[in-house]
């Protein structure tokens, strides 16, 4: 397999991976009751992803770095809810797996893509 096949799979695990986040979350919070809260949250947390989006379908390594601390408060939203919401737990650690692969698949692009401008 080319060097440009195995780059184009591996920008497609990561936006498949960002569409399986964005929906873990839309569809927990929805589940659970949606409020305006619940809007603001999931904007919040899906605006800077949907933004990069473009960018990572391009390969740009900046994206992918600046990826990394995006990930980051969907980690912290969902360790809070594993701990302190009990009947949430289940999609809240969904969620966390699911940012999590996000955050290994992104560091592992930015490794195979190194030493690459």
């Amino acid at each position: 397999m080319s060097n440009e096949a195995m780059l184009a799979r591996a920008r497609f695990a990561v936006v498949s991976t960002i569409a399986l986040l964005i929906a873990a979350l839309v569809t927990w919070r929805v589940r659970t009751g949606f409020s305006v809260g619940d809007a603001v949250l999931i904007v919040v947390l899906t605006l800077p992803l949907l933004i990069a989006l473009p960018r990572l379908l391009q390969g740009h390594r900046r994206t992918y770095a600046w990826m990394t601390l995006a990930v980051t408060p969907f980690l912290v939203v969902a360790i809070t809810e594993a701990v302190a919401n009990p009947a949430g737990r289940i999609w809240a650690a969904l969620c966390l797996m699911v940012a999590f692969l996000l955050f290994v698949l992104l560091i592992a692009y930015l490794r195979f893509t190194r030493g690459q401008t």
